[in-house]
């Protein structure tokens, strides 16, 4: 073991190790919500992110990780509650347990090419691996992209849509069965939402994705829309994703929109992002229905 020492770094301050093969991070004082560490320290690599060593960094919402990388420890970022992007080397690391556990807002880890840049669709999908879709096999970002690696990410997103709602529930004692019976249905509500949140997601993000599992997807999506016994496929489009186009162009594109359902849907949408109701009156007057909704349209 190697003397601690301390360093100034972009967005906080390091506590790192200096080794044989080059520096350690051991923990950090993050001070900004993005922190950069540097490619490195003493004029030695950084080459590890400790076990722990950003563990319930609650102010962290963006880090860039160092190009000499090779590996991270155990809980490196867990509980980071508002960490959503990561950059990192474009190339597979050495990753311990529960890196990333409980980063609930973790959107986009971007791989990064020679140049220092990131394809967008590859860093979203990989952002759903370590939290959303729990499978850490995947996380492999020399890989990420790849046309095998999109079918491995598929056939775990399919695996995740046709597992019952139920999985993963663990029953707990509580004090009477109303709070047990509140719990299952929060918990099966939350459930749907995630799997129309990642259906989107693929679609939205389309690399290597065919046309038959595009289908899978979109059917999936129609099932659990406004009129639905589930309505996961409208809440997450418009209480998460409100005002951006690419959610109802694949909301309707999915078929989750039809003559039934509309009007329930411009009534809930209210005065609410007006850009949106009027994409989707485009799609009305497209489909030919009868009636003038521009007449309920408020423009004050």
């Amino acid at each position: 073991m190697g003397l601690e020492k301390e360093t100034e770094i972009q967005g906080g301050r390091l506590t790192y190790e200096v080794r044989k093969d080059g520096i350690c991070i051991k923990s950090c004082k993050v001070i900004l919500s993005r922190v950069i560490i540097p490619p490195k320290i003493d004029t030695l690599p950084v080459t590890v992110i400790d076990k722990k060593a950003f563990l319930s960094c609650k102010n962290l919402r963006e880090i860039r990780l160092p190009e000499g990388l090779v590996e991270i420890g155990d809980w490196a970022f867990a509980y980071c509650s508002e960490l959503a992007v990561i950059s990192l080397p474009g190339r597979n690391l050495s990753m311990g347990k529960g890196v990333f556990k409980d980063c609930h807002k973790l959107e986009n880890i971007c791989p990064l090419d020679l140049n220092g840049q990131c394809n967008e669709q590859i860093g979203r999908l990989l952002g759903a691996v370590p939290g959303k879709l729990e499978a850490d096999y995947l996380f492999t970002p020399g890989e990420a992209g790849q046309q095998e690696w999109l079918f491995r990410f598929d056939d775990k997103l399919r695996e995740f849509l046709a597992a019952p709602d139920e999985d993963g529930f663990v029953k707990m004692v509580y004090c009477g069965e109303e709070d047990i019976v509140a719990n299952v249905e929060f918990y099966l509500a939350e459930r749907r939402r995630e799997k129309a949140r990642l259906c989107y997601l693929r679609l939205i993000n389309d690399m290597g994705l065919t046309e038959s599992f595009r289908q899978e997807l979109e059917t999936y999506l129609a099932a659990h829309t406004k009129g639905c016994a589930s309505e996961a496929a409208w809440e997450v489009v418009f209480k998460e994703h409100g005002n951006e186009r690419s959610y109802y162009q694949a909301f309707i594109q999915a078929g989750c929109l039809n003559i039934e359902n509309y009007d329930g849907i411009l009534l809930e949408m209210g005065e609410n992002f007006p850009e949106m109701k009027a994409f989707l009156m485009r799609w009305q007057s497209q489909e030919g229905i009868e009636e003038d909704f521009f007449e309920g349209l408020s423009l004050d």
